[in-house]
């Protein structure tokens, strides 16, 4: 089994958070990024090209921008595929995580990437720093 992983946004967020990646992680070999409609991209099309290499006991990971967006749209019919996951709200925090995740990873520990998303949404302006003493230096 291999693990296979699509980011999928309007624009270039894809492509950039697949660069930003690349500098914190060299586990990106297997990540697909596809920037819906900008320089001619076909979603639709890309989509069906990255299937096309995918094998039947391969692991899908589907990372889309934003819930009910047209890529959304386009991602939610593999659901019924198995061993496919699709999340939706990408964000670096999470996808870091996944490129970390063990390849034997249960169906909760990749489900758990969502919260891993949710968690790393801080304000900053209500953030409680921790504070340390003198001591502890």
């Amino acid at each position: 089994m291999m693990r296979k992983i699509v980011l999928l946004s309007h624009g270039g967020m894809a492509k950039g958070l697949l660069n930003t990646l690349s500098i914190f992680t060299a586990n990106i070999d297997q990540i697909t990024a596809i920037s819906a409609y900008v320089d001619d991209c076909d979603p639709k099309a890309e989509l069906e090209s990255f299937w096309a290499s995918v094998n039947d006991d391969d692991q899908v990971i589907l990372c889309t921008d934003i819930l009910g967006g047209s890529v959304n749209q386009l991602a939610l019919p593999y659901l019924s595929r198995p061993n496919t996951y699709l999340f939706t709200g990408m964000n670096f925090p999470m996808l870091l995580q996944l490129t970390c995740l063990d390849e034997n990873a249960t169906e909760a520990e990749i489900k758990a990437l969502a919260d891993v998303g949710r968690e790393a949404v801080v304000c900053m302006n209500d953030y409680q720093f921790p504070q340390f003493d003198d001591e502890d230096e």
